[in-house]
């Protein structure tokens, strides 16, 4: 895996949900002990770890539970469709009953999925007076429908014009010109059938009317077979009569009429608060439901001619008559083995959604309802809640840590927020470091580099293992794990406030001698601090049996490229002080506290609120040998 050094991903607390409430009931399935969950330290080399660490960028926050929100511990939901071609939005009624896709005259082109537009075919020679006819053609790979001999009358209403002209210019019926159809032909096969039953006739008229009742089948076949929507359209219509012929009693039944307004669900519903005898009464068993027998029915029964037929046009026409895998997916027949059965792909809609935390419902983000807008009308990341976290190497020339402080308080005079890559980077005479190759056993000093986001001062406790965990183990010292930062105030406070601010910004510990001291912190400004860690990285030994000398497996162990990756476990733990909400600042005053009297100023109340979080640090890559 391609790491860029250094990184920081932050956990989610998601992935310390284990086990279910239901599984962990079982005797089986112990539930373990609070005190070990606590004290267990979050392992980034074990693979349950890669499901839970995210970038800061890609984090939301819950302002309800004061925890960090990922993609998977978060809901979305749906605010409106619309089509990214017209941007015309769709109710979601229309969605459900038409599809998710355009019903306008937003078309793809079914061999490359760009976009088509109507273009027209009028001869300038001989005009028409509606300018027509018109086709959709693509202007990128220039397929358009004259190629399978469809044209429309009018630019307008594709959708509609298109659903009556097969491939080849041939019309077709719409859906309910076949529902008539279907309804006719089941009519006189039921009429057939009694009369062959009350007639009594011979052996050859009952094959004579066999032969007639099927005659359905015999049209199907003459023209290669129904089509992909005719056979939807019989099995639909077959499956809803046989739906309508179960009327169980049983209201739990799983063929229930899921129309409550019906008068079978009306009197399932009744009985459930009837007398004791009712429930008594024996039940009696549906009767199981017939699958299909026929095309009229929805059947489909594969014949070899098909095959044979696409064989030999595939020998006259070539290979590139075919159609590529992902352009029979995209088609809504996904059946189709020929070009020439392509058919322009209406445009998939797209949604605006917001997104919830999956504990407490609250709103993470929402965006505007406007489609052509891009702002959201709520979102609450997580950098503008969480601490940010950057490493970098220490320098060892006091002036280049001297030079590297100066510049990140510019930086931050600037844009108002410090520049982590300025904060303990080498400058060109120090020399520069390199991440991938970090020399085993050697003691290496590194800046961790914390800036605040709240507008309230906060007072941030690290902790890391000693050792870190995994193969290759190296041993992590914080100088100075406890420290305050300050409040995320406007620029201009500091530049205008005559430098009257004690520590705003502070050149190296020890009072600018640079050197490194336990229990000072490195560099501080207006927002951010910067503390010093000491990491001597493990010995990494490539082969297996390499120093082998006791009796442990683990010895034997080989290290790969991951293994040598230097991640280092942070937990970070923030304590601050913030002013309560003005709703719920008022709750509990007297009619005298509200302000309406004396004119005296309202008291602020201030709460103590405190979180918690695991890091990840990836500091680089030890040297193996």
């Amino acid at each position: 895996m391609a790491y860029t050094f250094p990184y920081t991903y932050y956990s989610c607390s998601c992935h310390e949900t284990r086990i279910s409430p239901g599984a962990s009931k079982r005797s089986s399935h112990p539930p373990p002990a609070e005190d070990e969950e606590d004290e267990q330290t979050f392992d980034p080399k074990n693979p349950r770890s890669n499901y839970s660490l995210y970038p800061l960028e890609h984090l939301l926050y819950c302002e309800d539970c004061r925890q960090i929100r990922c993609p998977r511990c978060v809901i979305e939901e749906t605010l409106n469709w619309f089509c990214p071609s017209c941007l015309f939005e769709v109710p979601s009624s229309v969605v459900k009953s038409d599809g998710n896709r355009c019903t306008r005259n937003c078309y793809n082109c079914p061999v490359c999925s760009a976009p088509m537009p109507v273009a027209s075919l009028e001869d300038p020679a001989n005009p028409s007076p509606n300018g027509g006819p018109f086709i959709l053609s693509c202007p990128y790979c220039h397929w358009s429908t004259a190629e399978i001999g469809i044209e429309f009358d009018k630019p307008t209403g594709i959708t509609s014009q298109l659903a009556r002209i097969a491939n080849g210019g041939n019309p077709m019926p719409t859906q309910k010109d076949k529902d008539k159809e279907r309804d006719r032909r089941k009519e006189s096969e039921s009429r057939k059938l009694q009369d062959l039953l009350l007639s009594g006739t011979s052996s050859s008229s009952a094959a004579d009317s066999s032969a007639a009742s099927t005659s359905f089948d015999d049209i199907y076949a003459s023209t290669s077979g129904p089509t992909h929507d005719d056979l939807f359209s019989n099995l639909s219509a077959f499956y809803k009569s046989q739906l309508a012929l179960q009327t169980p009693s049983n209201p739990f039944s799983p063929h229930m009429d899921l129309n409550f307004a019906s008068p079978s669900s009306f009197s399932r519903i009744m009985n459930l608060y009837s007398s004791t005898v009712s429930k008594k009464q024996k039940r009696d068993k549906p009767v199981p439901m017939r699958e299909a027998a026929s095309a009229l029915e929805g059947l489909r029964i594969h014949s070899p001619s098909t095959d044979v037929d696409t064989i030999e046009r595939l020998r006259k026409e070539g290979w590139n008559a075919s159609v590529s895998p992902a352009q029979r997916l995209a088609q809504p027949n996904p059946n189709v083995r020929l070009a020439s059965e392509l058919r322009p792909v209406a445009t998939l809609l797209c949604t605006k959604r917001g997104k919830r935390c999956a504990t407490c419902r609250h709103i993470l983000s929402k965006p505007e309802a406007k489609i052509t807008s891009t702002r959201y009308k709520i979102k609450l990341l997580a950098l503008n809640h969480v601490p940010r976290i950057s490493v970098r190497w220490l320098s060892p020339t006091p002036a280049a840590a001297s030079t590297t402080t100066i510049n990140s308080t510019s930086s931050s005079f600037g844009s108002g927020m410090p520049n982590p890559a300025s904060v303990g980077a080498p400058s060109a005479a120090a020399g520069t470091f390199d991440y991938e190759n970090i020399k085993p056993g050697i003691p290496t000093h590194f800046i961790l580099h914390v800036s605040n986001p709240l507008f309230d001062p906060i007072r941030v406790t690290l902790a890391t293992p000693s050792i870190t965990p995994g193969k290759l183990q190296s041993r992590v010292t914080l100088l100075c794990p406890q420290f305050e930062v300050g409040a995320n105030t406007d620029v201009w406070d500091d530049a205008l406030g005559g430098g009257g601010r004690k520590g705003s910004v502070s050149v190296g510990a020890g009072g600018g001698d640079g050197q490194i001291e336990a229990g000072k912190v490195w560099d501080r400004g207006r927002n951010w601090t910067s503390v010093v860690m000491e990491i001597v990285p493990g010995l990494g030994v490539t082969g297996s049996g390499a120093g082998d000398d006791d009796d442990n497996d683990n010895d034997d162990e080989e290290l790969d490229e991951d293994d040598a990756v230097l991640e280092i476990p942070i937990f970070v733990r923030i304590e601050y002080e913030t002013e309560v909400g003005a709703e719920e600042g008022r709750i509990g005053m007297g009619p005298g506290e509200r302000g309406g009297k004396g004119g005296e100023a309202q008291q602020v109340q201030r709460e103590k609120r405190e979180e918690a979080f695991w890091t990840v640090v990836g500091v680089g890559r030890v040297l193996l040998f």
